[in-house]
């Protein structure tokens, strides 16, 4: 396995996104959460999922 390097940390997919903006809305922006049971950043206004991992 070696130096694995997690996907739900500050260099990680969800912690690059966490704190932009929503690219689907205009007054969002990303925040860490749950999606359909995954973790997850998604829209803090219309909810919509950036990234997910299963």
């Amino acid at each position: 396995m070696g130096n694995r390097m997690s996907l739900t940390t500050e260099q990680g997919v969800i912690g690059r996104l966490e704190g932009e903006e929503c690219h689907w809305c205009s007054d969002g922006e990303l925040v860490r959460d749950t999606y359909k049971g995954n973790e997850a950043v998604v829209c803090d206004t219309c909810e919509t999922p950036a990234a997910q991992i299963w």
